[in-house]
């Protein structure tokens, strides 16, 4: 089977990636920066050297693919119109699939398509959906929740003052998700062969947690004090474009935590096969934990070696 896959560097694009190196598999990957790629996937797969917004290198690489993962890639910090963002790459992933004739697709979407309007990310992923839905494939949006990953954003801070914050109560329960489930549900749909039509599948966790249930988890897998402390709607806009965002991208982060409040993730219909297996104390020890020890080994070891002299 001839796979191809986008954002190969990707949270869940690498993971992707990792599952399909098998001999059973042709697999096909577009970068922009092939040399961000370990060496040994140099040997293991084609490589189309490109922007995934562009028609002409989308469809050199679909030619002959037998089934598509497809992932934009997140805006940039300079982004000054975010719905722009995603549908470009939309448009032109549409038209390469149309004149490629690639018969099965699998999407990176969001939940809460029939509440979200203004959600910045999320509502991008939308608008993607619809106008892939023209391309004439066959296609399964993956609609994800809340990425345990977007925790690794506030990692510095998490080990640095014990602290994370967001402009949304504490106490309100979302739905999260790790990467690499919903990356397994990706595989399972690539690698099945003979489905058609357009359909949505709904992803999610076990567990909808709040971010003060999320803060007691982070204490007991770290052995340290965490706690959330919610940001105002501005103070957020503020600090992100200090860290050198646009007005205009850190105010569609904003309008998206603004309507995670009114609970659009819970329009998905949920069923067994929707839930997904890893809770957030498991993500906690495997992903958290490794980035943030050795910084405090070496914090640790500083201060000893102070206490010394």
């Amino acid at each position: 089977m001839k796979i191809l896959v986008t954002t190969p560097t990707g949270n869940i694009g690498r993971r992707v990636l990792a599952e399909l190196l098998a001999p059973e598999f042709s697999v096909r990957i577009i970068t922009r920066s092939p040399t961000r790629l370990p060496e040994d996937i140099h040997e293991q797969v084609e490589i189309v050297q490109g922007s995934t917004d562009d028609v002409a290198t989308l469809r050199q690489a679909l030619d002959g693919i037998e089934a598509f993962f497809w992932c934009i890639p997140s805006a940039p910090l300079k982004t000054t119109n975010m719905r722009e963002h995603y549908e470009r790459f939309a448009r032109a992933a549409g038209q390469a699939i149309h004149e490629a004739e690639t018969p099965r697709v699998v999407t990176v979407s969001a939940s809460g398509k029939s509440l979200a309007r203004n959600a910045g990310p999320i509502s991008g992923a939308h608008a993607m959906e619809e106008i892939l839905n023209e391309s004439g494939a066959a296609i399964r949006h993956l609609r994800g929740t809340w990425f345990m990953e977007n925790f690794l954003g506030q990692a510095p801070q998490i080990c640095n003052d014990g602290v994370f914050s967001y402009p949304i109560g504490g106490d309100i329960p979302l739905p999260m998700i790790a990467a690499a489930d919903l990356a397994d549900v990706a595989l399972r749909w690539l690698v099945r062969g003979h489905w058609g039509g357009v359909q949505a599948v709904a992803v999610r966790g076990p567990q909808d947690l709040t971010c003060n249930a999320a803060a007691a988890v982070f204490e007991q897998v770290l052995e340290r004090p965490v706690r959330y402390v919610e940001q105002s709607a501005d103070d957020y806009i503020r600090n992100r474009v200090r860290s050198g965002a646009t007005v205009h991208y850190a105010s569609r982060l904003a309008a998206m935590f603004s309507e995670l409040r009114q609970g659009i993730f819970r329009t998905e219909a949920t069923t067994p096969a929707s839930v997904t297996p890893t809770n957030l104390s498991f993500w906690a020890e495997s992903e958290l934990l490794p980035l943030v020890e050795p910084t405090w080994r070496q914090s640790e070891a500083a201060m000893s070696a102070c206490s010394c002299r």
